[in-house]
């Protein structure tokens, strides 16, 4: 079950890097147009997906080997003199939250009573954040024992 989530998880970050790289490509088009449905309903799904991935997320932060557990087992001081175990029990898990919740501002940019311009300009900045920080953050192929691999791995299903 554990590994199935992991898989999805894996899979969850390429659907919301292609809806912030949709979602900032239409509010850079449309910068000068009004805020209409369709901006509303593709920040919706990348908010949807952003949560779903948070909630695996922290299912795998508290079930797994490299979170909760972690910490409890070795103590917060062990954890944070290892760059593995502080990257996934603190860092990845930390800033994925602040990105997440930058999605979420970004989604309730539409409610504001501000100009379509600025509203464009406010969802460019907060996605464009949470892009940055989610980049950063992605244990990818490569690095020093953090590295993931790019294609999910679902295990025995």
């Amino acid at each position: 079950m554990y590994t199935f989530l992991l898989g999805t998880h894996n899979l969850l970050r390429w659907i919301i890097l292609l809806l912030l790289v949709v979602n900032l490509a239409r509010h850079f088009t449309a910068i000068n147009r009004p805020f209409v449905s369709i901006d509303k309903k593709l920040g919706l799904w990348l908010m949807i997906f952003a949560h779903i991935q948070l909630l695996l997320g922290l299912y795998e932060w508290f079930a797994g080997a490299w979170g909760f557990k972690n910490i409890e087992n070795n103590g917060m001081a062990q954890v944070m003199q290892n760059d593995t175990a502080r990257f996934f029990a603190i860092e990845h898990t930390i800033s994925m939250i602040i990105a997440i919740a930058l999605i979420t501002f970004a989604r309730g940019i539409y409610r504001k009573q501000l100009t379509d311009g600025k509203k464009h300009r406010r969802c460019i900045l907060l996605y464009s954040l949470a892009l940055l920080i989610i980049l950063a953050m992605i244990p990818w192929p490569g690095m020093d024992q953090i590295g993931r691999s790019l294609i999910p791995n679902f295990g025995k299903v």
